[in-house]
């Protein structure tokens, strides 16, 4: 499979991305609320003039002396409150009262009909998947399969219950009522299509999303599940950072597609299954040991950059004071080699054989780019930690 560039796509796309966001329907209403809104903007200012000219001559403490008295009359008979404050005492000016109650009164019901009608609609859109999403640090998830339905109850178990998760996925809504009723304590979002078109991805807010997950879709062939899952990656890595996506594929050999682009945190289906075993032959515990660890809120395991004081210091002052400030427990050291950046070795202007050997170097790391990430499980008491380590450590993340 041939990845090809999408920049000239995406400007093409990106026009269209906004235009199927309101439904012909939807414009209509909102076309009829503005124009109700303008003929009782219009109804208040006429009549706040007619029976200012009408009343302006009368002398009461209950008359309308001024245009801002006529506007404070109009807006209170308008919304049929009737302080009767202030009130029309010549024919004429009654006459205006007669005709601005009973045109008021039709109007604001059909003011209120309408904002009424934008409510239902915006929520059967929501319902439906069709409605554009608005958020920031939502977890987006591009398909669904068994994976999926495990990580929400994942989610569930551990108590991660407000974390607002947005699923793309082509299905009707009857799905995601299903799924709602299934995590209803979860906060559960919608967008229906195919993950594939980028006006979907925008729809999603992918580009403020914290994750993306592509899951592979278990009802297509294997190498076309992967097809999918690649392509989709393809898109978004233009809309966000590459270190927040992450990819399930379904076939080893297309691990090195993803690399090219950037993206290294990929999940091979049902991969760790076979290290789980493996770990079980030789104890017989373990697999309840591992099964307890994923499961239990207090077991989550996730980095922690070292404080600058203890840059230099051994691995067992690290060790207490994590456990004496944090009450997490420090279980390895992660080192992170430094990535070598082309640009500082060849200049522009550098010659056609730098220029061959920095595109075959570039060429080469978009190929073969892992996350060169040194990991040491238990280190010795007095290693030294150095200014590139990160802790790994086991409990609540803070």
């Amino acid at each position: 499979m041939k990845l090809l560039p999408r920049r000239h796509h995406r400007r093409q796309s990106g026009k269209s991305g906004h235009t199927g966001i309101l439904t012909a329907e939807t414009r209509k209403l909102v076309a009829r609320f503005v124009y109700v809104t303008i003929i009782i903007f219009c109804l208040i200012l006429l009549s706040s003039y007619l029976v200012w000219l009408f009343e302006a001559g009368t002398h009461s403490s209950l008359s309308i002396n001024s245009f801002w008295d006529g506007i404070w009359w109009a807006v209170v008979t308008i919304a049929t409150v009737g302080y009767g404050d202030k009130v029309p005492v010549t024919p004429y000016g009654r006459t205006v009262g007669i005709i601005l109650i009973l045109a008021g009164f039709t109007l604001l019901s059909v003011f209120t009909g309408l904002v009424a009608s934008l409510f239902v609609e915006d929520k059967i859109r929501g319902n439906k998947g069709l409605k554009q999403l608005h958020t920031h640090h939502h977890i987006v998830i591009c398909g669904w399969n068994n994976t999926a339905v495990s990580l929400m109850q994942a989610l569930v178990e551990k108590g991660l219950k407000s974390l607002e998760i947005v699923i793309i996925t082509n299905q009707g809504s009857e799905f995601f009522e299903s799924l709602e009723t299934q995590f209803s304590s979860l906060e559960l979002r919608y967008v229906r299509g195919e993950a594939t078109q980028e006006d979907i991805l925008k729809r999603a807010s992918v580009n403020t999303a914290s994750q993306v997950i592509i899951l592979a879709d278990q009802n297509l062939d294997r190498h076309v599940a992967d097809d999918r899952s690649i392509i989709i990656a393809n898109t978004i890595h233009y809309m966000i950072s590459k270190d927040k996506i992450t990819v399930q594929l379904v076939n080893r050999e297309n691990k090195n597609l993803l690399l090219r682009i950037g993206i290294s945190n990929i999940i091979i289906y049902d991969d760790l299954g076979g290290y789980l075993l493996a770990n079980n032959l030789e104890d017989f515990r373990s697999l309840s040991i591992f099964s307890q660890l994923l499961r239990s809120p207090e077991g989550h395991i996730h980095s922690l950059p070292v404080p600058p004081e203890l840059i230099g210091k051994t691995y067992s002052e690290l060790f207490d004071h994590i456990y004496d400030d944090y009450g997490q427990l420090l279980i390895g050291l992660m080192t992170k080699e430094p990535e070598l950046e082309m640009d500082s070795i060849f200049s522009d202007n550098a010659s056609a054989i730098d220029q061959f050997i920095k595109s075959t170097l570039a060429k080469s790391r978009r190929q073969y780019s892992e996350d060169r990430a040194n990991i040491r499980w238990n280190p010795p008491r007095e290693t030294i930690i150095q200014d590139s380590d990160q802790a790994i450590v086991m409990g609540r993340e803070l």
